[in-house]
């Protein structure tokens, strides 16, 4: 890292790579664990040099038979081959315009159409057996030259034309370390470059966004490379001042790489505590608030007292390692007793919460003036306050340190009492939840609104703690294969399957019938709309006597009994004194009341009159005499009986 400049350094890096390239990750593996294998062997034969010789005995001639009766030996004691990977095409390389690749490098910066191809051609021209390394060491020797001269123009155009050569290699079925070669270079510019400028080289790893992390082979053939890059970066940069470069790299990140990643998923769950918040001792408060003139907050309260001081700030010892308040509960409960205390005796008013409601909306609804931002709105945007306790009073009347305090709390709280719950345990965590959710609730101007961004945040919370139990199990799949489509055999289901599909086929029909027929107020309001008068049911009959018409007897609607039972419901409707004269239900006496001046027809027949009734003569039905047992106890009751009781039940029992 010294000597980046050098040539030298550069020739030798590409050395120790092509002598580590000559072996698979399982011997550098079992070199590993073996002190005496590290000597590495510098004539061992390479992989692609095997796979030639394999390659020329599989051409080979059969053995003779006396050779054969010698291979069943042979091949008993040879061990079994690995099994073939797949093969990828691989599309062979053009015609070189007879120069070096550093020579077709160079000339791509001026001139960055088909980049790639012009690379790869000079690369597979002058080194065929060692592509990858060709390149490198040509890109390098370049680059190297750039950043010494602090030329970043350049070198950003080398490290683009190294992307395009990167992408051209894929489509054309390289694989290996020709696919990584940009990511080395890229990684080298951001650590040459100081993070005061981190921003120019960010700006070009997102630019090459796509083509380094959407294709599945160049990603993987450079996401160590990428995330070493990135978690370097991250270490070098202040979280204060460049808090937005650090996000734009954590999104990057986020987006890069899949959510079951295990460098990003904490499986330990290890907690930040490096985060140490340091404040005064008992001596220093004195001797700062020994000024019993001074009034920070201006409004004449009285100052804070060390215990409120200190049990305010210690409470980020408990916040910064969650796991340590099962510990000390009785300190962490002691310390949230005092914040809440502190924060909820300086709470604003009713008035002024409604007072600082009403400005938000109005600054809303202004129109917004977009600027862009500065270092010191990054550095207020990610500050750690200051711990001085003459500045607490103003501190506890600050809307936004309120809410990041609430915030911190609340998920704490939120944690424990889920642990709490888990290890059915008693739940001390939730009465001081409620308490802290209601002092942020309370602060102006987003209270309320922070609170419940809150409470959706811990229901996925939980969500993703159930997840990470599970062992964090990726979320992506693989499609399933397609499989093809057979013709299905003929398949006569048994009657009972039948029956209870017909069945199942009039229900479905019988429900969507309900669904679609109006409620009964509805029929019943339909229906009452749909009855006549009694003039227009009496009509018909006028029609039917009048010559004009012309109108079969047969079709006369005296012939109907259904037409004449409405007409007379309708009659009783409407015109109920006319029963007096219609003896024997006879509707023709109707239809004269009601168009009295109406034609009559004289060729037709009259009525035949009714039939009369048939005369049942009843039959004299002769009374049993009583029994004799009965009889004689009549009697015998008749003359026991005093005579005025006698009198009485003859005069009931006469007609």
């Amino acid at each position: 890292r010294g000597h980046r400049g050098s040539a030298d350094f550069g020739l030798a890096c590409a050395c120790l790579r092509e002598r580590a390239h000559s072996y698979s990750w399982e011997d550098l593996l079992s070199m590993a664990g073996d002190g005496d294998a590290m000597e590495v062997d510098a004539e061992a034969p390479a992989p692609a040099a095997e796979a030639t010789e394999a390659a020329e005995a599989a051409e080979a001639p059969a053995p003779a038979p006396a050779a054969a009766e010698e291979a069943p030996a042979a091949a008993a004691e040879a061990p079994a081959p690995a099994p073939a990977a797949p093969v990828i095409e691989v599309t062979p390389a053009g015609p070189s315009q007879d120069e070096t690749c550093e020579a077709a490098v160079k000339a791509t910066l001026d001139a960055p159409d088909n980049a790639g191809e012009r690379i790869r051609n000079a690369a597979w021209a002058e080194a065929p057996d060692d592509v990858a390394d060709c390149v490198e060491l040509a890109a390098r020797q370049l680059l190297y030259e750039a950043l010494d001269k602090e030329d970043q123009t350049t070198a950003k155009k080398i490290v683009a034309v190294l992307v395009d050569h990167t992408v051209h290699c894929e489509q054309c079925g390289d694989r290996g370390p020709v696919l990584n070669v940009a990511h080395k270079l890229l990684e080298d510019c951001i650590d040459a470059a100081p993070s005061t400028n981190a921003d120019g080289w960010w700006d070009l790893v997102e630019s090459h966004k796509g083509a380094l992390t959407e294709n599945p082979a160049i990603f993987k053939a450079g996401k160590f490379i990428l995330l070493r890059l990135c978690n370097s970066l991250l270490k070098r940069l202040s979280r204060t001042r460049q808090a937005t470069l650090c996000g734009r790299i954590l999104m990057f990140m986020a987006a890069a790489w899949p959510l079951s990643e295990k460098s990003a998923l904490n499986m330990k769950g290890l907690c930040h505590t490096d985060n140490v918040t340091e404040f005064e001792s008992a001596d220093q408060f004195d001797a700062q608030n020994a000024d019993d003139d001074f009034d920070d907050a201006g409004d004449g309260a009285p100052k804070e007292d060390y215990d409120t001081y200190s049990g305010f700030w210690s409470v980020q010892k408990y916040l910064s390692n969650p796991p340590s308040c099962f510990k000390d509960v009785k300190g962490f409960l002691a310390a949230v007793d005092v914040t809440c205390s502190a924060l909820e005796r300086t709470a604003c008013t009713p008035d002024e919460f409604e007072r600082e409601r009403a400005a938000m909306v109005e600054r809303q609804a202004q129109p917004m003036n977009v600027e862009p931002e500065d270092d010191t709105q990054q550095m207020l945007g990610s500050q750690k306050y200051l711990t001085n306790s003459r500045l607490l009073r103003i501190q506890l009347r600050d809307p936004q340190l309120r809410t990041q305090v609430c915030s911190q709390l609340y998920m704490v709280l939120d944690y424990l009492r889920r642990e709490l719950e888990s290890m059915n345990a008693r739940d001390w965590a939730s009465e001081p939840k409620a308490r802290v959710r209601k002092i942020l609730a309370g602060t102006p101007p987003t209270g309320p609104e922070a609170a419940g961004s809150l409470d959706l945040l811990l229901e996925h919370e939980v969500q993703w703690a159930a997840w990470k139990k599970k062992g964090c199990p990726p979320f992506e799949k693989e499609p399933l294969p397609e499989k093809p489509k057979q013709k299905r055999p003929y398949y006569a289901p048994p009657l009972p399957e039948v029956l209870k599909r017909k069945q199942a086929r009039r229900d479905a029909l019988e429900k969507k019938r309900k669904d679609e027929e109006p409620p009964l107020e509805e029929k019943c309001r339909r229906l009452a709309s749909q009855i006549p008068t009694l003039k227009e049911h009496l009509q018909e009959w006028r029609d039917a006597d009048d010559p004009a018409e012309d109108i079969d007897d047969e079709y006369h609607p005296r012939h109907d009994p259904v037409w004449k039972f409405r007409a007379l419901r309708l009659v009783m409707k409407e015109k109920l004194p006319w029963f007096a004269d219609m003896h024997d239900a006879n509707i023709e006496v109707a239809v004269d009341k009601m168009f009295p001046d109406r034609p009559k027809r004289t060729d037709r027949p009259a009525p035949p009159p009714p039939p009369p009734k048939p005369v049942v003569k009843k039959k004299r039905v002769r009374e049993e005499s009583p029994p004799k047992e009965e009889d004689a106890k009549r009697r015998k009751d008749d003359r026991d009986e005093s005579p005025r009781s006698r009198r009485e039940r003859s005069a009931r029992d006469r007609p």
